[in-house]
């Protein structure tokens, strides 16, 4: 009987202590819940700014960061509405934001940098192959100038431009601009005045050979670069130029067969 009694006392308080746990569990999930919803108990009230920043400013990324989180329960915030918001700012490379309780977002950014300006109002990143529209125009580094009918070619011109400005190393000439056109056929242009093409043709490496070809041959005719307004060099052999329209003259376009 006494054994009996006690198995009876044993189940009672543990049923008890069950039932207490559960509504403790309970409360504390309400509690959580509140905690993670309510705006008023833990607001976004701070923002850290990370990056070497060139073209953008911290105000900038932090006005963009308040608009959408300020006030905002940094628990229950997604963050990844505020990454997407800063990725459509056409400098913004990658973002990273983590949150600092109890109420700061650090707000990591890297910025794209140009190797290349990309047709009328485009930049080129080498590092992420990829172009970029600022919608401002205000970047103005004295950097070549690439262009092609899609930006999907860019990788390929800019690759072929950094092969033919090592070509060009030593010579008395500069690239000051590198075209695609939509036969693939390569056009050069040297950074005089006025700027002289020249006309490459199809295939990378047959327009390296072709660029050798200038660069050795081309001091040998006593043609003054600022004079041609066009080098063809299209030929097995030698190549074609086309002298510059001088005013009141008619179009005046010589061809020299120059062996290697």
């Amino acid at each position: 009987m006494v054994r009996r009694k006690y198995s009876r006392g044993y189940f009672i308080g543990g049923l008890l202590f069950a039932i207490i746990l559960v509504a403790a569990v309970v409360k504390g999930d309400i509690l959580l819940q509140q905690i993670l919803s309510d705006d008023d108990i833990m607001p976004v009230k701070a923002v850290q700014i990370d990056g070497a920043l060139q073209q953008l400013t911290r105000k900038q990324i932090a006005d963009m960061t308040g608009r959408i989180c300020a006030g905002q329960n940094i628990a229950a915030l997604d963050l990844s509405v505020l990454e997407k918001t800063l990725m459509q700012e056409p400098w913004v490379s990658k973002v990273s934001i983590k949150k600092k309780m109890p109420d700061t977002l650090v707000v990591s950014i890297v910025e794209h940098v140009p190797a290349a300006y990309w047709n009328e109002k485009g930049l080129y990143d080498a590092k992420t192959a990829s172009v970029f529209y600022p919608r401002e125009n205000t970047f103005t580094a004295p950097l070549v100038r690439l262009g092609a009918k899609r930006d999907n070619l860019a990788k390929e011109v800019y690759d072929s431009a950094v092969l033919f400005i090592r070509k060009m190393r030593g010579s008395p000439y500069q690239m000051f601009a590198l075209d695609l056109d939509n036969v693939h056929s390569y056009t050069l242009t040297l950074n005089n005045k006025p700027r002289t093409r020249l006309i490459l043709g199809r295939g990378r490496n047959t327009a390296l050979v072709r660029l050798e070809r200038f660069l050795k041959a081309f001091s040998h005719t006593n043609v003054d670069i600022n004079d041609v307004a066009y080098v063809d060099l299209r030929y097995d052999v030698g190549f074609a130029v086309g002298k510059v329209e001088k005013t009141g003259d008619k179009k005046n376009e010589s061809v020299s067969k120059k062996q290697q």
